[in-house]
């Protein structure tokens, strides 16, 4: 098979349902000052590691709602997305493959187009994880008393910042 059709984000990504009515909440295009992240491909990487650090995996919800994030919007970006590919495939550990199983997987790359799929979904299910916890953390946390800054969204984005169990 053609190996450039066994390449990890070469096609369009879907997210439906709350995943993308939480994507839209955490990131406006072209509107940066209403937004948590600055570009829609990176607030998909991030929610990969973040949703793989949290070791938070969610299934597609297929309820209204559609967000697409086109491949030539990860053009640029694939090489970065790739080395996250890599990582979430070493370290995961929920496929019940032995170190050196996931670490051949992680560094051959997909020799079918069924462990492609796999492997994608696999990663889009850690990026579903992240964005529901930047969701949760960024969009549905109320201030506390103890939270420094009165203004909820920089109230909101210190204290995923000083969270320990994210960022050690």
């Amino acid at each position: 098979m053609d190996k450039e059709k066994l390449e990890y984000f070469r096609n369009d990504v879907k997210f439906t349902g709350k995943h993308s009515r939480y994507i839209d909440a955490l990131w406006e295009q072209n509107t940066i000052k209403n937004s948590y992240i600055r570009t829609l491909y990176e607030l998909y990487g991030i929610a990969a590691i973040l949703g793989l650090r949290t070791k938070t995996k969610k299934q597609v919800d297929n309820s209204e709602g559609v967000r697409n994030l086109q491949s030539a919007q990860l053009s640029a970006y694939r090489p970065v997305l790739k080395t996250i590919m890599v990582t979430v495939l070493l370290l995961d550990e929920t496929s019940g493959l032995t170190k050196e199983e996931r670490i051949n997987r992680a560094f051959r790359g997909p020799t079918s187009q069924e462990e492609l799929e796999a492997d994608m979904e696999l990663f889009n299910s850690y990026v579903r994880g992240g964005i529901e916890h930047l969701y949760n953390e960024l969009v549905e946390r109320p201030l506390s008393i103890d939270d420094e800054y009165t203004d909820i969204r920089v109230g909101n984005l210190i204290a995923l910042l000083e969270n320990n169990e994210i960022c050690l």
